[in-house]
């Protein structure tokens, strides 16, 4: 009988840890979509890249589990608004470096040109 017991134990035990485990993955896309939400507008590109990062190792969790048609859906909306902030955010912040940089060669162009020209 306490071999039955424990067996009973043990395999509750299991299930309610993937169980948690399913839950912790998704509770992580959300806290994380939520921080990028919060965050967008501050995030220099090496914090994007530690974001996506960290986004990719959510979605390797999630992907273990099988999830209901509705957490499916919101897994998906979820992505999507991190991926969107995502690609919104480091596009801005090279483009920023693009400009930047454009700006100084303009600037090492019209230097040269003040200087060459009598």
């Amino acid at each position: 009988m306490k071999h039955h017991l424990c067996a009973a134990l043990l395999l509750a035990a299991t299930l309610t840890s993937c169980h948690t485990g399913k839950e912790a993955a998704l509770n992580d896309l959300r806290g994380l979509t939520t921080e990028i939400e919060q965050n967008a507008t501050e995030y220099d590109f090496n914090e994007w890249m530690k974001v996506q990062k960290k986004f990719e190792k959510i979605d390797k969790r999630i992907q273990k589990y099988n999830y209901t048609t509705e957490e499916a859906h919101e897994i998906g909306e979820l992505k999507g608004k991190s991926l969107g902030y995502m690609a919104k955010g480091v596009l801005s912040k090279a483009g920023n470096k693009v400009i930047d940089a454009a700006n100084q060669i303009q600037g090492v162009i019209d230097g040269l040109q003040k200087v060459l020209v009598p």
